[in-house]
Parts: C-alpha cells; sequence; structure tokens
C-alpha cells in the first residue's frame, strides 16, 4: 500500500527535472537569425558599437579604428526594425527599415552561422571610398584612414575631415547605410593656421640646429668658415638674430624659410698654437624643402 506514494513521487521527479532540462537548454540555445538581427540594429541606434562588431562574422576587421570613427558620428540610424526573416540553412536574410539623416531607408541584412552562432555578415557594415586632391588621408572621428580604397564603417552618418586636421579644411558628411557603398570628394584647403603651425616646426628645427656644437650642423643651411682663421674647431655657438619667414610653394610641394640672421661664434686652435675665437655673420641664412601632407601631418623635410 505504500509503494504507490512513493512511485508517483519518483515519478513526479522525473518529470520536474525534464522540464528544468529543457529550460535550461532554452536557456543556453543561441539565439536565432532574427534575436541577433535585432541586438545589431540595437545597438546601432544605441551607440554601441563594441556590441554590434561583437556581432559581425569577420576576423579581418579593425574594430579600435571602426570603434573611434563611430564615436564621432554625428548621427546614428533610429527607427530600426526587422521586418522578416527567410533562412537558408546556415545562412538567412532579414529584411530591415531604419531611418538615417531623417531619410526612411530599408535593406536586407545577410546572417551566417558560425562555431559561436548567428552572426551578422561583414556586408551589414557600409563602406565609404574617400578621394582628396590634397594629401593621402582623411579623418573620421579621432581615426585616420587612407583614400582611394573603401573604408569599412559601423551605419551611421558622419563627417569626414581632410587630414592633416587643423592644417587642412574642407570637411563632408556622408551616411553610411547598412550594406551601402558611399563616395566621398574632398578638395581641401590650407587652413588660416596652416602657416603658423608649419612656422613652429621649423622653429623647433632652427632650435636644434643653432644649439651648441662642436661641428657644423648638417642641413641647416648654415655655413661658418672658421677653417680660415682655425686649424682644429672645438666648439661653436650661435646667436639668431632674426629668425628665416617660412612661405609655402604655390603648388604646397616645398617651401622655403629665407630672410634670416645668424651670427656663429668659432673657438679652437690657430694655425700659430693659440687659442682663438672668431664671429662670422650671415645675413641671408635660409632653409629650404619639400613639404608633404602625410596621414594627420604635415611633413617638412630640409633639402
Amino acid at each position: 500500500m505504500k509503494r504507490g506514494p512513493l512511485i508517483a513521487v519518483v515519478a513526479a521527479g522525473v518529470v520536474l527535472l525534464a522540464v528544468a532540462g529543457l529550460v535550461l537548454w532554452l536557456l543556453q540555445r543561441p539565439p536565432g537569425p532574427q534575436a541577433v538581427a535585432e541586438d545589431y540594429l540595437r545597438a546601432l541606434v544605441g551607440g554601441d558599437a563594441d556590441t554590434a562588431l561583437d556581432l559581425v562574422a569577420s576576423d579581418s576587421l579593425d574594430p579600435s579604428l571602426i570603434e573611434a570613427a563611430f564615436a564621432g558620428a554625428t548621427a546614428t540610424i533610429s527607427d530600426a526594425e526587422v521586418t522578416g526573416v527567410i533562412e537558408d540553412g546556415e545562412t538567412a536574410t532579414a529584411t530591415i527599415t531604419y531611418t538615417l539623416d531623417s531619410t526612411s531607408g530599408s535593406g536586407e541584412l545577410m546572417l551566417q552561422q558560425t562555431p559561436t552562432g548567428w552572426k551578422v555578415a561583414p556586408d551589414g557594415l557600409g563602406t565609404v571610398t574617400i578621394t582628396s586632391t590634397l594629401g593621402d588621408a582623411a579623418a573620421i572621428g579621432t581615426a585616420v584612414f587612407g583614400v582611394n580604397e573603401p573604408v569599412l564603417l559601423l551605419p551611421a552618418l558622419y563627417e569626414i575631415d581632410a587630414a592633416p586636421v587643423g592644417i587642412l579644411t574642407g570637411a563632408l558628411t556622408v551616411a553610411v547605410a547598412p550594406g551601402s557603398a558611399a563616395t566621398a570628394a574632398l578638395q581641401p584647403q590650407l587652413s588660416d593656421t596652416a602657416l603658423e603651425t608649419a612656422s613652429a616646426q621649423v622653429q623647433a628645427y632652427v632650435d636644434a640646429c643653432t644649439a651648441p656644437a662642436d661641428a657644423v650642423p648638417e642641413n641647416c643651411g648654415i655655413r661658418v668658415p672658421w677653417a680660415a682663421d682655425l686649424a682644429t674647431l672645438t666648439s661653436l655657438s650661435f646667436r639668431v638674430e632674426t629668425a628665416p619667414t617660412l612661405a609655402f610653394a604655390e603648388d604646397l610641394s616645398s617651401f622655403a624659410a629665407t630672410g634670416g640672421v645668424l651670427v656663429a661664434t668659432a673657438s679652437g686652435t690657430t694655425r700659430d698654437g693659440a687659442p682663438g675665437t672668431f664671429t662670422y655673420r650671415s645675413d641671408d641664412w635660409s632653409l629650404r624643402g619639400g613639404m608633404v601632407f602625410s596621414g594627420n601631418q604635415l611633413v617638412l623635410s630640409v633639402d
């Protein structure tokens, strides 16, 4: 008479364990393609680049650059919705709608099955190809990209600046939609502060050239005829009476810093073996060289 309740209790226990196992399996089951597409869109709307990129299936992305660009986006997509999903084995297609730059858009997100679950295919990002009439780079947010090649970006509205930023001006706003290929043609101009910034570089170079030395510094435009008066040179010191004034060539391929006045004092031993000190003055001290806009820098090279 006591065996029946015992069997019932044991049987109930088996049922409870089976239900618990089903719940655990459901909780641990990777999300399906619709949930992944929705999570991806939600991350884009919320400006969460880290989460969005974690949902993209690609080992070749440079997340640091993409995140730096996305952090500078002027607007993200909004009103994003997955309107349908079609699965086909290990791939799926999600149809989506969204708003970007006050314009309604629609498209498709391709998803693929990976060892860690469903992921958005790389074309869930967009690309922009930047061209520039001056320089070899452009800046988006704090990220600097090369020109003339597609740049992968998370969907958003971006302002693209000519680089070097602060030296060149000229910016364009570009909408990058999911799976789209946008273009941006920059036509930079020198900023009002470009000459001032470059002059600071020249001044730093002048300071290095005129530091105390035991030989005439090379690539400094300095000529000291100490050998006319000294058999051996022990030290050189300089006094800059007038710093050279910087000017850019019209085609921005070279520079000239001219009109400098430099006084050099040379100490050493004369030909009769006595110590001697002689002073030389140059009223036309100049520096000349090339200039290139490389990455986010203006690089001056002295001939």
